[in-house]
This record gives C-alpha cells, sequence and structure tokens, in this order.
C-alpha cells in the first residue's frame, strides 16, 4: 500500500485575502434525513449515548416533517422525516428514496447571515434557501457537494433550537461515552479538486492535506480543507479505482454525500468500551497490527492491552501528538454513513495516516462480504 502525503498547502492566500469571508463561528448541527426520526434519534441514544434536545412536528407548527434533536456535549444531529403532504414532505420523500438515509445539511453558526449568503453568493455559490428570521433565529442556505447544503445559522434566543422546535428534557450527560465536539465532517465526492476550490473561493478554507492512497486493490486521493482557526476539518475524498470504497459510496448513495462524521472524544477507551457493551459495531483489525505498534508510534500514555480489546488505532502524527481513533460500520441500510471515534493528544491535528493500511484493509474485507470489491 502507497501513501503519498502532500502537507504544504497549495492554495495560497493572496495579501489582505480574508480569512474567514463568511464569519463562520463554528459549527452548528447535521440534518439526517431518514424514514424514521424517531426510531434513529433512539439509536443515537442506545448506542452514542446521546441524549434528546427538541423535537418538532406538524402540530408544534412544522410543516412537512417531524424531526428530533440529539446529542451530547457541542453535538448536535437533527433526524427529519418526512409528514403529512406538501413540498417540504415530498422533498425529503425524495430525497431519502434517492439516498436512502443520509446527511442533508451541515450547518454552520455565523455572526450574520445576510453577511454570510451575500458574501458566499457573489463568490458564486447558489442559495437555496433565502433569509428568513423568526423569533430570534436566521437562517438561509447554500447548495454544496450533491444534494447537499450548508445553511447558516445566528440566534438571539438561545433557549430555542429553532422556531417550531419544542425542547425536551434530555438527560444529565454524565455516562460513560464522553463526546465533546464534531472533530471532522468527510465527503465523498466525484471532482475532489472542484470542491476544495470551492470552500477556498466560497469559505477562505486552506487546503492543509493531499492524501493519494493505493492498497493494491482499490485507490482514492483525499485533500483536507478548513479554516486557519481550525474548528472544523473537511476531509474531500474523490475515487481513483472503479472499485474503490468511494465509488462504492458514490454509487450506493446516487452521487456526492458524507461519508462520516468524527466525533471527538475525551477518553476513547471508556466511550468505545460503553458503545461496544451497547452493540454498535466497528470494523475489525488483526492482532499483527497491536505487534507493530510500539515500534511505529512509540511510547504512549495508554497501555497496548485495552487498546487491543477495543481494536483502537493509534497514530503519532507529530513528534509532540498521537491520536486514537476507531471507525463504526456504516449505520443505515445502504453502505454509506459511519462514524469515527476520535481522541487527540497533545498537538495531534492529522487525521491517522500512518492507520491508512489497517482501515483501508478492514474496509475493503467488507466490501469483498458485499462482493463489491
Amino acid at each position: 500500500m502507497t501513501v503519498a502525503n502532500l502537507t504544504k498547502d497549495p492554495i495560497a492566500k493572496k495579501p489582505g485575502e480574508n480569512d474567514n469571508p463568511l464569519g463562520l463561528k463554528g459549527v452548528d448541527h447535521i440534518e439526517f434525513l431518514v424514514d424514521n426520526a424517531d426510531e434513529w434519534s433512539a439509536y443515537h441514544e442506545s448506542k452514542l449515548g446521546m441524549y434528546r434536545r427538541a423535537y418538532g412536528d406538524p402540530s408544534t407548527g412544522l410543516k412537512g416533517r417531524k424531526a428530533f434533536v440529539v446529542g451530547q456535549g457541542r453535538v448536535n444531529f437533527l433526524f427529519a422525516e418526512p409528514a403529512g403532504s406538501g413540498p417540504e414532505a415530498d422533498a425529503i420523500r425524495a430525497h431519502i428514496a434517492k439516498h436512502g438515509n443520509g446527511v442533508k445539511d451541515v450547518a454552520f453558526r455565523v455572526k450574520d447571515v445576510a453577511a454570510s449568503l451575500a458574501a458566499a453568493s457573489k463568490a458564486g455559490a447558489k442559495v437555496v434557501r433565502s433569509l428568513d428570521s423568526k423569533d430570534g433565529f436566521t437562517g438561509g442556505s447554500i447548495a454544496a457537494y450533491g444534494d447537499t447544503i450548508h445553511t447558516f445559522i445566528s440566534r438571539t434566543n438561545h433557549a430555542q433550537f429553532a422556531p417550531n422546535y419544542v425542547n425536551m428534557p434530555g438527560g444529565v450527560e454524565e455516562g460513560e461515552i464522553q463526546f465533546m465536539m464534531i472533530d471532522h465532517i468527510v465527503a465523498n465526492v466525484e471532482h475532489m479538486n472542484d470542491w476544495v476550490e470551492y470552500y477556498h473561493r466560497v469559505f477562505g478554507f486552506d487546503e492543509t492535506r493531499h492524501f493519494d492512497i493505493n492498497t493494491g486493490k482499490s485507490a482514492l486521493m483525499s485533500k483536507v480543507v478548513g479554516p486557519t482557526e481550525g474548528y472544523v476539518k473537511l476531509p474531500i475524498n474523490e475515487p481513483s479505482s472503479e472499485n474503490s470504497q468511494i465509488q462504492e459510496f458514490l454509487n450506493e448513495y446516487k452521487g456526492p454525500g458524507v461519508q462520516h462524521i468524527a466525533l471527538l472524544t475525551n477518553d476513547i477507551i471508556q466511550t468505545v468500551g460503553e458503545m461496544r457493551n451497547r452493540g454498535m459495531n466497528f470494523l475489525d483489525v488483526p492482532d499483527t497490527y497491536y505487534e507493530l505498534m510500539p515500534g511505529r508510534v512509540g511510547e504512549i500514555k495508554e497501555n497496548i492491552e485495552p487498546l487491543k480489546k477495543l481494536r483502537i488505532l493509534v497514530d503519532r502524527d507529530r513528534a509532540d501528538g498521537y491520536l486514537l481513533q476507531l471507525f463504526s460500520q456504516p449505520i443505515f441500510d445502504r453502505p454509506t454513513l459511519f462514524y469515527e471515534v476520535i481522541q487527540r493528544r497533545g498537538n495531534s491535528d492529522g487525521f491517522g495516516e500512518g492507520n491508512f493500511t489497517a482501515l483501508f484493509e478492514a474496509i475493503e474485507r467488507e466490501q469483498a462480504k458485499r462482493g463489491t470489491l
């Protein structure tokens, strides 16, 4: 297997160019369109230790949808299903019919929604939901890869998720599964460079890494974009072989979309241990990985035995930092979206490049079972 890693930024900002032209402050939430919002919210409560934070349906004033917001820490997932008739319900049904369950919206908090929409439009982005303000909530959306969108959000009423959503009691977030925030969100697309350029032109994001991965059985390319502040990282993948896992995603999802979401924890051993106890399925890793690990990553704080027992991967991406990570099996019926659990030590800022061999061979084993490799 070969992995080429280019860390130099090939897209340099011009003197005086704005690092944050849209006034982004961070990820607000991720919206999934699904066949059963209640069921998938319950799944995330059960398997990922999340809590219900809000809900809405036609009885609360929502049009065409029934939705639940679940989350933990600064992670908020919105699961929506169609309800009744009308344009919104029809659009959700069409999205699910085409893509299956999956991510529709990666929403960002911004300083000024009107200014963000205007700047994005001027930079060539397509506005798909115009500016709307109600009850202290302002939003508007632009198109991204495939049928995915980015909604820009600002709130002056911080007691409510959004208009026509009702708060839910949730629970005390003191369980053994601990998620702090979203670390990165990975997209699978057909034309990677087009979207790298899009995020630079519209969002002011830099390209920070470039991977060219070839396992001998399949191949893909990936570039990472993100803001200078580092509050979110967006790796973008494209296939470079017909049987690539990225091509399988594009075939199954019927186009570009969010491949996986990485959730940051401060204790991956405790978190993954509890997730496994709750029945969460992860990719398998061979014993040989752990035999070679000490020589590859050097001294770490964790004991190897619990890492081996839980099949957690480790990669030293800097002299003063390393990361621990593990990847779930696909969440929905189609082999599309999955989750990553990640913990960073020291000044780690990578994505597990040293684990790519183990990771992609594990994914290829699953592809072989499905007959797509």
